[in-house]
């Protein structure tokens, strides 16, 4: 059969907390609870020495019930931010042991030999957990919600286990997210999008997750409808917000916080792009959102900065190296940032998860359909123009006859930035000299991020009482000034370039 779900990560003592203020809330807006249930489930996962079930990205368990077992097979799927969508085969057993023969051949791939498979499957780790599941019926739908708090275990290392499900039994899928709005309310819960067989193979094999670079381009088809084009859009930036939530969460690496701010201004820039022709309530106000969310990653531009400056690959190290007071200084600004911000909270802010929710109901419900037309013209129909309309802004703001300081290029630096994400948004529809186009562009942008640095540092300089003071900021001074000749070639090249579209 096949399942639909969403899934939410969220604190220790779920389960009280859910019946404290979620039950409460659902009681006042209708939501009927037609049971609960109580359980403790044990779940031995199983894969071949070659591990071909975590190749596949398939999961495979026997569980147990007091007393009574079954093996369950889940298929790859589909995962869309939060929400799950994926086959599930379940067969019950006498005894706790895996036998793949019972399944139907037609759930494998075809080039598995499941009897040769079977004799060389290993216990990979476990998940024990006690399981509470709710049945709420909300406006003729049925829902299940399941609150699961144990741990996952190897022999070596375990993690906790602290989740909300909802899985849709019957109905409208507009139920989960509903239910899954009233939840955000009153709980601080993250979507996510690791599933209890994945977060066993990180602790089996190490948790080695890395920074995901986004592709050159968003990848399009000429023939993608302006509504496909969104909606891959928002995946792509819902998968690379939740693959760096993550990363930090498990790792703490900061590098991976600026991914999380890419992400939100990519789903901002999507949202922008794509709302004159798909305009609808629902759109709008996740645009409003999105433009208050993103102010609240805005000091992540000065961690990035206070990182580069820090790096032992900065093209300033060298010489900051010399100097321990203010690279002291600048260390300790940088642990006042994170402190003061605390990442790990906002993955769990109500905005967050409520911004989540919305850009998947976006993408499963296109309301839009019900306000606007042109929703399912050719992308290509709108791409020339919209592109064009972002150039014409850049040159405005940086025209090839005026000379630009270190204030011109930060006062561009959103135009800028702005227009390189609707090109890398349709810039998969123009194959021939897109990239040549872009370069001196993307060039641009990086020595924009160089400059506020810089700037930074100068800055950095000014306030700090070292007794080198005076040289510092000659010798930024110095920087600032070839860094500005250098992007000022660069702009010159740039505006030069004619247009791939």
């Amino acid at each position: 059969m096949s399942e639909i779900e969403l899934k939410f990560v969220t604190q220790d003592g779920a389960h009280q907390a859910f019946k404290d203020r979620v039950l409460p809330l659902f009681e006042k807006n209708n939501i009927t609870l037609i049971s609960h249930s109580e359980l403790r489930l044990e779940n031995d996962y199983y894969d071949t020495v070659n591990h071909d079930f975590q190749e596949s990205k398939m999961g495979f368990r026997v569980r147990g019930n007091n007393g009574s077992y079954e093996q369950t097979l889940k298929t790859n799927g589909k995962v869309s931010g939060g929400l799950h969508q994926r086959a599930e085969y379940n067969i019950d057993l006498d005894a706790p042991e895996p036998d793949l023969t019972l399944f139907d051949t037609s759930v494998w791939p075809s080039s598995w030999n499941i009897p040769s498979m079977n004799s060389k499957l290993e216990k990979q780790f476990s998940t024990h957990f006690t399981r509470h599941a709710y049945i709420v019926e909300v406006e003729k739908s049925r829902v299940e919600v399941v609150l699961d708090c144990g741990e996952a275990a190897t022999d070596k290392a375990s993690s906790p286990i602290n989740e909300i499900e909802l899985e849709l039994q019957s109905g409208d899928l507009d139920s989960l997210f509903i239910l899954a709005t009233h939840i955000n309310s009153c709980m601080d819960v993250r979507l996510s999008d690791v599933s209890k067989a994945a977060q066993g193979y990180q602790l089996l094999h190490g948790f080695n997750a890395k920074v995901k670079p986004l592709p050159d381009f968003l990848p399009l088809n000429p023939k993608s409808s302006t509504e496909e084009a969104f909606s891959s859009a928002l995946q792509l930036a819902l998968a690379h917000w939740q693959h760096h939530e993550h990363v930090f969460i498990e790792s703490g690496s900061i590098k991976t916080l600026a991914e999380v701010a890419k992400s939100v201004r990519l789903l901002l820039q999507s949202v922008s792009l794509y709302l004159p022709v798909l305009q609808c309530p629902e759109m709008l106000a996740l645009h409003k959102k999105l433009i208050a969310y993103a102010q609240q990653w805005a000091w992540q531009d000065d961690l990035q900065s206070l990182r580069y400056l820090l790096s032992k690959k900065s093209l300033f190290h060298k010489t900051l190296s010399k100097h321990p007071a203010i690279v002291s200084y600048l260390q300790g600004r940088k642990a006042g940032l994170l402190h003061a911000h605390d990442p790990a909270s906002l993955f769990f802010d109500s905005m967050a998860t409520d911004i989540k929710l919305k850009a998947i109901d976006l993408i499963n419900a296109k309301p839009w359909r019900r306000e606007a037309t042109g929703y399912d013209l050719l992308v290509l129909d709108h791409a020339k123009g919209w592109l064009s309309q972002g150039w014409q802004t850049v040159q405005q703001s940086m025209p090839a006859n005026k000379a630009m300081g270190p204030a011109n290029y930060t006062l561009v630096e959103v135009v800028l930035r702005q227009t390189l994400w609707s090109g890398f948004l349709l810039g998969d529809l123009f194959l021939e000299e897109r990239g040549n186009f872009r370069a001196p562009w993307l060039d641009l942008l990086t020595g924009i991020e160089e400059l506020n640095a810089l700037l930074m540092l100068r800055q950095a300089v000014q306030d700090s009482e070292l007794e080198t003071q005076d040289e510092l900021s000659k010798w930024t001074s110095s920087k600032l000034t070839v860094l500005v000749k250098v992007m000022e070639r660069t702009r010159a090249v740039a505006l030069e370039r004619d247009i791939y579209w």
